[in-house]
């Protein structure tokens, strides 16, 4: 087919010709498009990358990012569960132990050691197994200043009291204490010796006396007489001073014995 030169000058129809730009309204301006995520995190890291640059030329180093505040530990320790399920246990237990001695404690906690010692010395042998010994041990805690042992080996309360009385103590504890600083040698004082001489026989009702003047007693003061018994029903015949009584300083002169 031919194709005039009519038909290639005609224009097309289809395609027209592109016209001039639009013309943007006065004082309107330019349409900026928005910068990507990508962009924008490249933006940052450029920036970041410039005030490291301008410090380093400072001497100064811009500070990291610093983190959430630590709590100190000892906020921490507080705080933390077991911790709280500490102290409630040790409340329950104070609790639990407080009742327990307020309704079912010993009734007998307050009295001398001789008269609780009694179901104790069934088994035990606490005190000494003489009468001989039991003052003898009693010289031996004032020459030590042991206590309160030296106070318990008195049957009672009232006998630590006449004890006390007899050498113008308030107590039975400051009495010994007073006694033990008049002590020497405490090695010799604490080992008395007693003569053949005296009579340690128990009389009809049990009891036993022993003159600290029919002793003879070492570089200390002499503790007076003493009446001491068997503490019933205790393990191998164990002995408490059951009695105290005064006597005079200085002893009366008496003839020496031969010693046991």
């Amino acid at each position: 087919m031919m194709v005039t030169m009519a038909d290639q000058e005609q224009p097309d129809r289809d395609n027209p010709p592109a016209g001039p730009p639009a013309i943007r309204p006065p004082g309107q301006p330019p349409a900026v498009p928005m910068p990507d995520d990508e962009q924008w995190r490249q933006f940052q890291e450029f920036q970041r990358f410039q005030e490291f640059q301008r410090g380093q030329a400072d001497g100064t180093l811009p500070p990291p990012p610093s983190g959430p505040k630590r709590r100190p530990l000892w906020l921490r320790v507080l705080l933390a569960k077991w911790f709280r399920r500490l102290i409630y246990l040790l409340v329950v237990l104070l609790v639990l132990s407080w009742a327990y001695q307020h309704y079912l404690g010993n009734p007998d906690e307050d009295l001398p050691a001789s008269q609780t010692g009694g179901g104790k010395t069934t088994r035990t042998v606490l005190f000494a197994t003489s009468a001989k010994e039991a003052v003898r041990a009693f010289y031996d805690n004032v020459a030590q200043e042991v206590l309160p042992d030296a106070c318990t080996r008195f049957e009672t309360k009232e006998v630590e009291d006449q004890f006390a009385r007899h050498f113008n103590a308030p107590d039975c504890e400051t009495a010994v204490k007073r006694l033990h600083a008049e002590v020497g040698r405490a090695n010799d004082y604490a080992e008395p010796r007693f003569p053949l001489s005296m009579d340690l026989t128990p009389r009809t009702d049990g009891t036993v006396v022993i003159s600290s003047c029919e002793m003879e007693v070492y570089d200390g003061p002499r503790l007076g007489r003493f009446i001491v018994k068997i503490i019933p029903g205790s393990r191998g015949d164990q002995w408490t001073i059951a009695r105290h009584d005064d006597e005079p300083t200085p002893c009366p002169a008496k003839a020496v014995q031969p010693t046991g």
